[in-house]
């Protein structure tokens, strides 16, 4: 008996970590920061690209210095904006950096101080990994989620065609007969699970990242030790 209390303890566990994913909010949260992802990594990867390259060709003139300065600013707004992000949606406390407190008066002292600041560095290394992790959130909300639920809905759709297309990649299928609609909806359900899964792993992945870039110098020292 004690066995069986113990595989069916050991069952109902493994069931709660597998369907518990549907009912746990952090799921959907995880989920809207994934989605915004690719919009706002293109975002930033748009506007960092065109002010470094209009500063870096316009450098011999001030107002090319003046848009390299900008881009910096703006990419310390960014870093900002995507720590406050991380810690609502992600569940993540990553702290302000602290080490532009010694930044003194005037454009110049300012500069200085941000270039000198290892946060803006780090900020803009994590702007370039958004970047590719947001294509990465967004094939796999479209193929593995949107193929899901495709699926677990497919048969309010009369004409049972199933079409999923990614990146110009298109597949279809036609779904006609009452087995293969029936089939459609527990295939889709299981993987609206996976999707669910894999996509709290993708959004610990970025949690942990933005802890890295993001945060301070002495959290990451904390963490490490």
């Amino acid at each position: 008996m004690t066995e069986q209390n113990t595989a069916s303890a050991t069952v109902r566990t493994t069931l709660v970590d597998v369907l518990g994913v549907v009912s746990d909010a952090q799921t959907y949260r995880n989920l809207l920061y994934l989605v915004l992802a690719f919009p706002l990594g293109l975002l930033y990867y748009t506007v960092l690209m065109l002010g470094l390259t209009l500063g870096l060709g316009l450098s011999i003139l001030v107002v090319g210095l003046g848009i390299l300065l900008a881009t910096v600013i703006g990419l310390r707004y960014i870093a900002a904006f995507e720590r406050r992000l991380a810690n609502r949606l992600l569940g993540t406390a990553i702290a302000d950096p602290a080490d532009l407190e010694r930044a003194g008066e005037g454009i110049v002292a300012t500069a200085k101080a941000y270039l000198q600041a290892s946060s803006t560095w780090r900020g803009l290394g994590f702007v370039m990994v958004k970047f590719w992790l947001g294509i990465l959130a967004f094939v796999l909300l479209v193929s593995v989620l949107g193929t899901g639920i495709e699926l677990a809905v497919l048969p309010l759709y009369p004409e049972g065609v199933f079409n999923v297309q990614v990146a110009g990649w298109r597949v279809a299928a036609s779904i006609e007969t009452t087995a293969q609609r029936a089939l459609a909806v527990p295939v889709g359900v299981v993987l609206v699970l996976l999707a669910f899964h894999v996509l709290n792993a993708v959004a610990r992945v970025n949690a942990s990242i933005a802890s890295s870039l993001l945060g301070s110098d002495t959290d990451e020292q904390r963490e490490t030790l």
